[in-house]
């Protein structure tokens, strides 16, 4: 009978132990789990904001771009735009000169 007692407290004893094992194995487990996830969630926020950055400089870039063809566009249409402005000049002047003379005549 002390046998079976002997051995029933130990088979007790084990199970107990087993138990307590189980439940710090579940605790690091649950430990490293949320690690992991907090760790899973700032690898995820830097992505998004690496990809914000990302879009944010290409934004730039092209806005960059566009400003420099407009530029470009502005100061190869400028030349021809002066010399219509001259040409619409000169042709006032002549027709300014022109009635001039005429009422010029018609005073005479």
């Amino acid at each position: 009978m002390l046998d079976f007692s002997t051995q029933m407290s130990n088979n007790i004893t084990y199970l107990a132990d087993g138990i307590r094992v189980d439940a710090d194995h579940r605790k690091d487990a649950m430990c490293h789990e949320s690690l992991a996830r907090e760790q899973c969630h700032r690898i995820q926020a830097n992505q998004r904001d690496r990809i914000q950055r990302d879009e944010a400089l290409e934004r730039e870039k092209l806005q960059k771009q566009e400003i420099l063809e407009r530029e470009k566009i502005s100061k190869q249409e400028a030349p021809e735009r002066d010399k219509a402005q001259k040409q619409e000049a000169l042709e006032r002047d002549k027709a300014q000169k022109h009635e001039a003379l005429e009422r010029d005549k018609m005073q005479k």
